[in-house]
């Protein structure tokens, strides 16, 4: 159950990065890179704090950025 409400958490927080994104469609490439970690951060954060595991945490965030990473990518 705490597997699932962090992978619900993790994507609602990639929708929010896709947000910032989108307002700051004139930044960098640079400083989107810099966002992109800070929002794999801040989910490696939330998977912390809902698993007790850190192992399987950590699989999960950096899961859930290939796939995001890899949708941006291929969508665009």
């Amino acid at each position: 159950m705490n597997v699932m409400l962090c992978i619900t958490i993790q994507i609602l927080v990639w929708c929010g990065y896709s947000l910032v994104l989108y307002l700051s469609h004139h930044d960098h490439s640079f400083y989107e890179t810099v966002l992109l970690l800070m929002f794999s951060y801040f989910n490696f954060l939330i998977a912390m704090r809902f698993i007790p595991k850190r192992t399987t945490g950590v699989n999960i965030t950096i899961l859930f950025t290939v796939i995001y990473v890899a949708g941006r990518i291929v969508f665009l």
